[in-house]
């Protein structure tokens, strides 16, 4: 490699670190407004360890607009396999406003301890308000809920118990009603002063609008068929303030992100409580994602960057048989000159698609033993696509003069060499890994199981990354050989790659969802399985490439969907 090719890859890499500190340290620091305390954790009267944040607003900020008022505090619940980061952005915005928001992981969910149990859930909203006790900066007296999805039902226990909670916001999430939990209703006529915002998504199925109005109407003391969507009745200065909030864009995922939902929910609170005066009145949700955009690019870039240089000297520390150490083995391929790109392309569909749901069916009872009840369903439908692949492969083998066991026992024929894959794999993973997590999975999605779901993730990482070995032998041996051309071609297979898998998911969530009579799965998995696969893919191939094996990219996909899967399962 000449000096200035490898000049021209040292500034890349500068650059793209550069990026990745900027994002990641302004990430962390913006808005400068609020301070953010971490993991936090209390434990539960029947023994449940519960981890929590705390978002607030700087004290001297504070003091200089409220003086010595003490702080009014919003708890946030999410919902079901989802996490307190997923919220984080209502809660900053919250915080920026002059409150205090604790968003909180319920037990058996992200990062806290046990099992899911619906009817000790408010277990873990009693232990929050137990860790507020011991702060004297906080107004018990005047709290707030913010209940999304499954986050909802212990807010209405917590609410209809404790008459200091003065404002409750439900996202896709229901209001009792007479055929819903009517004992928890609060109702305007009690006296009790309780505003109460109930947001949804056109596209979100988990509640309907007409669900909403006959809680709605339960409430106000009218009809189902008078109440109107984003009307607001009664007044804040009453405490009876109530609304049915739809938007037109978002479906149930969505909602933990919207924009206009965050807006409309923070400025719910304020109207709520007008006393207090925001230290800082800026919005902050569309600088974060551009702030996201950029510490992902450098993260990204530091990636693709360093894979070469990093795995032509991990892969030249394996020693071949009759070959010089340091020398890079000979690449994978399997040669198909009958067929083209996009016949083979085709092929792979009509494989995935016929023979997939087969695959299903025979890996379905497993997913009744298997624990973690989410990653036993992504494993099946990942099993079912590489199912079909299989017969694929096996055609082309045949063809070729290769047996199927040739092929599939390929990547792990040299011993030594196997051992180096999986040891820059697992180093890249790592990498991977960390700039994923830094970015998006603190502050958009998770992506940190608990400790009690730890103990199967070796078990899933292994039958992960033979599944997902069996459909790269496919995409990178096969289908990718068939570029001549390594960088328009390496962008092209990526692409295509990405389409064969979308195409496979779509299909058959849509399927699963036509069996549901709902399009609620579709709506809450395709948001997620769309930005994993595209960037398992294209790091798939871009592995294959400069790598000349197949292991590395595996490793690196499995540990991320392995990582992402497990933290929304449930024990």
């Amino acid at each position: 490699m000449s000096k200035s090719m490898i000049s021209k890859k040292v500034a890349f890499f500068v650059i793209f670190l550069a990026l990745f500190i900027c994002g990641t340290v302004l990430i962390f620091t913006v808005p400068t407004s609020i301070k953010i305390t971490y993991l936090q954790t209390i434990q539960t009267d029947d023994g449940v360890t519960i981890y929590f944040n705390v978002f607030e607003p700087d004290e001297e900020l504070y003091q200089a607009k409220n003086g010595d008022d003490k702080k009014k505090v919003i708890l946030i619940g999410h919902g079901h396999r989802a996490n307190k980061e997923m919220l984080k952005g209502y809660a900053i915005e919250l915080a920026v406003a002059g409150f205090i928001a604790i968003p909180f992981d319920f037990r058996g969910h992200g990062q806290s301890t046990g099992m899911l149990e619906r009817d000790k859930l408010i277990l873990d909203v009693k232990a929050i308000l137990e860790y507020l006790k011991t702060r004297d900066d906080v107004d018990l007296n005047n709290m707030g809920y913010i209940g999304y999805s499954m986050g909802g039902y212990p807010g209405w226990q917590i609410i209809h118990e404790d008459t200091r909670f003065k404002c409750f916001i439900g996202i896709g999430t229901g209001l009792p009603s007479p055929s819903y939990n009517p004992e928890y209703a609060v109702t305007v006529n009690s006296g009790r002063k309780l505003n109460v915002l109930m947001i949804m998504g056109k596209f979100d199925e988990a509640v309907t609008v007409d669900r909403l109005k006959e809680g709605m109407a339960l409430r106000l003391g009218m009809s189902a068929a008078e109440i109107d969507i984003n009307k607001l009745y009664g007044s804040f200065q009453a405490g009876t303030a109530s609304m049915i909030y739809v938007d037109d864009n978002s479906n149930h995922l969505l909602l933990c992100w919207d924009q206009d939902f965050i807006r409309v929910a923070r400025d719910w609170v304020i109207n709520t409580f007008p006393s207090v005066r925001a230290p800082d009145e800026n919005f902050y949700v569309n600088i974060r994602g551009v702030i996201l955009l950029i510490q992902m690019i450098g993260g990204m870039g530091i990636f693709f960057t360093i894979l070469q240089p990093l795995s032509d000297y991990i892969l030249a520390l394996r020693k071949k048989e009759g070959a010089e150490a340091g020398k890079r083995g000979e690449i994978f391929r399997i040669e198909t000159p009958d067929i083209s790109i996009m016949g083979l392309f085709l092929k792979a569909i009509l494989f995935i698609l016929v023979l997939g749901l087969v695959g299903i069916f025979l890996f379905l009872p497993l997913t009744f033993v298997l624990p973690l009840t989410t990653m036993g369903q992504v494993i099946m439908l990942l099993f079912g696509q590489s199912f079909g692949i299989l017969f694929l492969i096996w055609r082309i083998g045949k063809n070729a003069d290769m047996s199927m066991k040739a092929i599939l026992l390929k990547p792990f024929k040299h011993e030594n060499d196997f051992l180096m894959e999986l040891l820059l794999g697992g180093i890249l993973a790592v990498l991977v890994y960390i700039i994923v997590y830094v970015s998006i999975g603190l502050n958009y999605f998770g992506l940190a199981p608990s400790v009690t779901k730890y103990i199967y993730v070796p078990m899933y990482l292994v039958i992960e990354f033979l599944i997902l070995l069996a459909f790269n032998i496919f995409a990178n041996v096969i289908f990718q050989a068939k570029y001549k051309d390594v960088e328009k071609g390496t962008f092209k297979a990526g692409l295509l790659i990405f389409l064969m898998q979308i195409i496979y998911m779509i299909v058959f969530l849509l399927f699963l969802s036509y069996l549901q009579g709902s399009l609620f799965t579709f709506g809450v998995f395709m948001p997620v399985v769309i930005p994993t696969t595209l960037l398992g893919s294209y790091v798939s191939v871009y592995c294959y490439e400069k790598t000349r094996n197949i292991t590395v990219g595996t490793i690196i996909a499995t540990v991320i969907i392995i990582l992402e899967t497990t933290t929304v399962s449930l024990l």
